[in-house]
C-alpha cells in the first residue's frame, strides 16, 4: 500500500463534522489524521463563550426577578471554564494522540505574524484596504510549516472552507509550504472529505462487481434433474404417454425447506442404497405436507440430485441460495390446494 498522506483540517471542518472519532475511523486506511492545537484552542474558546452566555442569562434573571426569587449557583463560571478546558483537551488527545500539531507561543512567532499582517501576506488578506483579520489563521499556517518541516508525511491535505484566508491564496501558500518543508500540500474545501468517502464507496462497489457465470446449460440440467423428483414418464391404460406424479404437497416449498432436503440426500441414499425406487415421503418429507404419489422416485434420480447439489456447492458457492429457490419453484409444480370437507348439514344456512 502507498504511503499515507496527512489529513489536516481547519476549525470550520470540526464544526461541520463534530463526530471526529468517526472521521478518523473512515480516513485511517488512507490518511494520518491531524488536528492543530490552534483549532483545539479555538473550539475551547467557542464553547466557553457559549457557557458565558448561559451564566450571563442566569445573572439577568437574578437581577430581573430579585424580588421574587433567590438564585444560588451550584458552580461558578471560572470553575466550569477550567473543566471545559481540561475536558475538551483530553478528548482531543484521546482521539488524536501524538497527531496534535503544536504552535510556538514565543516572541518570534508573534513578530512573524505581525510582519505578515503588515505586509498583507497570506493568510492575511492581500487587499490593502482589508482589515488585519486572520491572526488565528496565520498562527495555524505557521504551525503547519513548522511541524511538517521536520515531521510527518511527505504529502499533506489541508481542508478548510475559509476562502479569504486559504482558498483564495492557494498558489502562494502551496509554494511557500514546498519551499519551507520540501513537501507538497493540497488545500481543499471541507467537501473533499465526503467526496473522498463517496469515491471510495464507488471503488468498493466496482471491485465487488464480478462477471456472472455462464449457467445456460446448467439451467436445463437443474430443470431436468429436479423434474425427475416430481414425476415419472409412462403410459396409461390406453397407451397414451402420461406423467405420473411421485408426490403431492399441501404446502409450497421454500428455499429453507429445500436446503434441508438437499443436505439430507447423502444420508437418504445411504439408508436405501440397494433400492431402485424410494417413496417421496422418505426423501422429501420433513413435515406432514408430503403425500406419496402414484409412483416412487428412482434412486438414480436421487443420486443425480445429490451430484448436482455437490457441484453447485463447489463451483457456484455464491449462488447456493438461488439454487434452493429455483428447486422450490420447480417442486411446487406438485402443489395441490387442500380441499376443505364439510358435513352435509353445514352446507345449509343456519
Amino acid at each position: 500500500m502507498a504511503d499515507k498522506k496527512a489529513f489536516v483540517f481547519d476549525t470550520n471542518f470540526i464544526i461541520q463534522n463534530p463526530k471526529l472519532d468517526e472521521v478518523i475511523e473512515k480516513l485511517k486506511d488512507e490518511y494520518s489524521v491531524y488536528v492543530s492545537q490552534v483549532s483545539i484552542d479555538e473550539r475551547i474558546a467557542q464553547q466557553c463563550r457559549e457557557l458565558k452566555e448561559k451564566f450571563d442569562e442566569i445573572e439577568q434573571c437574578r437581577s430581573k426577578y430579585a424580588q421574587y426569587i433567590n438564585i444560588k449557583l451550584k458552580t461558578t463560571y471560572s470553575e466550569q471554564v477550567t473543566i471545559y478546558q481540561l475536558g475538551i483537551q483530553e478528548k482531543y488527545v484521546s482521539y488524536f494522540g501524538q497527531n496534535i500539531i503544536p504552535f510556538n507561543k514565543d516572541g518570534k512567532t508573534l513578530e512573524t505574524i505581525i510582519a505578515r499582517a503588515n505586509q498583507k501576506e497570506p493568510p492575511f488578506a492581500i487587499d490593502k484596504n482589508a482589515s488585519d483579520k486572520g491572526f488565528k489563521d496565520c498562527l495555524l499556517w505557521l504551525s503547519l510549516l513548522e511541524y511538517f518541516k521536520n515531521n510527518g508525511e511527505k504529502e499533506v491535505v489541508f481542508v478548510t472552507d475559509d476562502k479569504n484566508a486559504f482558498k483564495n491564496h492557494t498558489d502562494f501558500l502551496t509554494k511557500e509550504f514546498e519551499d519551507v518543508t520540501g513537501k507538497h500540500i493540497e488545500i481543499q474545501p471541507n467537501s473533499f472529505y465526503k467526496d473522498s468517502l463517496k469515491k471510495k464507496e464507488e471503488v468498493i462497489i466496482q471491485n465487488n462487481e464480478k462477471a456472472l457465470p455462464d449457467v445456460s446449460q446448467l439451467r436445463d440440467r437443474i430443470q431436468s434433474v429436479l423434474e425427475s423428483l416430481c414425476y415419472v414418464e409412462g403410459y396409461d391404460y390406453w397407451g397414451n404417454q402420461t406423467l405420473y406424479k411421485t408426490f403431492l404437497t399441501s404446502q409450497k416449498f421454500d428455499a429453507e425447506y429445500m436446503q434441508k432436503v438437499f443436505e439430507g440426500l447423502g444420508y437418504d441414499i445411504e439408508q436405501y442404497i440397494f433400492e431402485k425406487t424410494v417413496s417421496a415421503t422418505k426423501i422429501l418429507g420433513w413435515d406432514d405436507r408430503i403425500s406419496d404419489g402414484e409412483v416412487n422416485i428412482s434412486m438414480s434420480a436421487i443420486e443425480e440430485a445429490k451430484k448436482l447439489h455437490d457441484e453447485i456447492l463447489k463451483n457456484y458457492p455464491d449462488y447456493v441460495q438461488q439454487f434452493y429457490f429455483t428447486a422450490a419453484n420447480i417442486l411446487n409444480c406438485n402443489f395441490a390446494e387442500p380441499q376443505l370437507t364439510m358435513d352435509k348439514d353445514d352446507d345449509l344456512p343456519f
